[in-house]
């Protein structure tokens, strides 16, 4: 997660404060997690078996980097 620039952490922060984080649903494996951004909604999914995250954002899905939606899931899981 060192990866992770100033920029990213600050969205992910703010999409968190701003309550654009909710929890869809759990299974024993793992957490689905909606998260609504400035113009569409993303799902961050949470495998709890291999300890990862994957989200359906461009940012995600191009880089396979930690997104701002999936750090605002990670604060809303710690919380």
């Amino acid at each position: 997660m060192n990866d992770v620039s100033e920029e990213i952490k600050k969205k992910a922060q703010s999409l968190f404060e701003e309550g654009k984080v909710k929890v869809e649903f759990e299974t024993d494996k793992r957490i689905h997690f909606k998260v609504f951004g400035k113009t569409e909604e993303h799902s961050v999914i949470y495998d709890k078996e291999k300890n990862e995250y994957s989200c359906d954002c461009q940012f995600f899905a191009l880089r396979q980097k930690t997104c701002s939606h999936i750090l605002a899931a990670e604060i809303k899981l710690r919380q």
